[in-house]
């Protein structure tokens, strides 16, 4: 393949293929540290259809109106609608539940800007691309991105998830079809290495022009992006699965150790009328999705390496004229690790009608007097301690005072459900 072929193909799948130097040896290594999946429900998810169920008034939820509870998992309690029931009940040891969580806006792209990065301020990195940034640099495909807030920092371009077709290609670049290859193998790594032997002379040599450099400095770029994309075709399935086709395509990339972090999408919740049959419809394709990610890695043999955020960009309010819900400022979060030693738990709360309620850092209880309003800023900040991500970068500073630190992985803290 030329390059000039192989940089078009790479781009029209959304890889991005480094072209400033070689690839280091270092980065070119297989990634196997802890993956880190960005889940965002677009669209505003309700939170007293999810994690913060008022199951005692009507005005709030059809639910509460016909008499049916709240359903119990450990210590979470979750809506009765949707599939709520058995994905908690399967996943609720390794959760974290953060509920009470103030995104500062009731607009959908500031929402989930806020949710993405943790400031509602334009020019923060998405924690996907941070993270990206320190553990996926160099990497063809370190974020992958499959939907949500994608403006890039100035870190790491996030790379789109290619369709099937392109993901097969970049992977097996040399087979006509199933059963054929174009060349030889024996032929093609020949005259790879020739090619590649060509253009080390080259860049070995000290009268070349500028351009010139710099295009010798893609070719072998590329080489490196290529021979590491080859990783995946070992582990390339006949058919993706019906459905979870960017899940699927984004865990092998991940298998491979081509990628460091996976964002995701799942619509559907912006339910201004008829908003039980919207979460008819929206909540069970979020949580088959997350509990297919669970699934599908246990096979890929990286479950225990998942970080699993749900986010939305916020909540909702009671219901109104029309049966649907209207946007409200605050809503909830839910945290996933294999394992998880402060899974199981609870943590903020909101007021009877889901207003902002002061949450104590240090002990997890309302507290009106030392306590504080979760935003996405606190999350973010345990998230970047929690992960090893922090910044030293004063533009990415996320202001977070002292006091205000949540500690939200500490397994003793906990809020429980006042409400009830």
């Amino acid at each position: 393949m030329q390059r000039r072929e192989f940089l078009s193909l790479a781009a029209r799948a959304g890889v991005v293929i480094p072209a400033w130097a070689v690839i280091p040896e270092a980065q070119a290594q297989s990634y196997t540290g802890r993956i880190l999946i960005n889940i965002h429900a677009s669209g505003g998810l309700d939170q007293s259809s999810w994690t913060d169920p008022r199951d005692a008034d009507r005005l709030i939820n059809n639910y509460a109106a016909a008499g049916t509870p709240a359903v119990v998992a450990g210590n979470i309690r979750v809506a009765p609608m949707g599939n709520n029931a058995a994905f908690f009940g399967a996943h609720f040891r390794n959760m974290l539940v953060i509920n009470g969580v103030h995104s500062e806006t009731n607009g959908h792209d500031e929402g989930t800007r806020a949710h993405a990065t943790g400031r509602l301020d334009m020019g923060y990195p998405n924690i996907s691309e941070l993270f990206a940034s320190k553990n996926g640099a160099g990497m063809p495909m370190a974020w992958i991105n499959g939907g949500g807030f994608s403006t890039s920092a100035g870190l790491v371009a996030a790379t789109r998830v290619p369709d099937a077709n392109a993901f097969r290609a970049l992977a097996t670049p040399n087979a006509a079809n199933a059963t054929n290859d174009f060349m030889k193998a024996s032929d093609l790594a020949r005259t790879q290495s020739v090619r590649a032997e060509r253009m080390r002379a080259l860049q070995a040599r000290g009268d070349l022009l500028p351009r010139s450099k710099v295009t010798v400095q893609e070719f072998l770029s590329s080489a490196d992006s290529r021979a590491m994309l080859s990783r995946i075709a070992q582990g390339l399935p006949a058919q993706f699965d019906n459905g979870f086709q960017q899940a699927h395509i984004a865990l092998i990339a991940a298998q491979a150790g081509l990628a460091s972090t996976i964002q995701l999408s799942s619509g559907g919740f912006d339910t201004h009328s008829n908003h039980d049959q919207g979460m008819a419809n929206a909540l069970p394709q979020l949580t088959n999705l997350v509990d297919y990610l669970w699934t599908k890695s246990a096979e890929l043999g990286v479950s225990n390496r998942l970080f699993v955020r749900i986010y939305s960009e916020f909540g909702r309010t009671a219901l109104n004229t029309g049966n649907g819900k209207d946007h409200h400022e605050v809503g909830c979060q839910v945290l996933m690790e294999a394992n998880a030693p402060w899974g199981n738990r609870v943590f903020g709360a909101s007021g009877p009608k889901h207003e902002a309620r002061r949450i104590n850092p240090t002990t997890g209880a309302i507290d009106n007097t030392a306590g504080f309003v979760i935003r996405p800023r606190h999350i973010h900040a345990a998230m970047r301690k929690y992960l090893n991500i922090e910044t030293t970068d004063p533009r990415f500073n996320l202001k977070v005072p002292a006091n205000e630190q949540f500690d939200f992985f500490n397994p003793a803290l906990n809020t429980g459900y006042p409400m009830v």
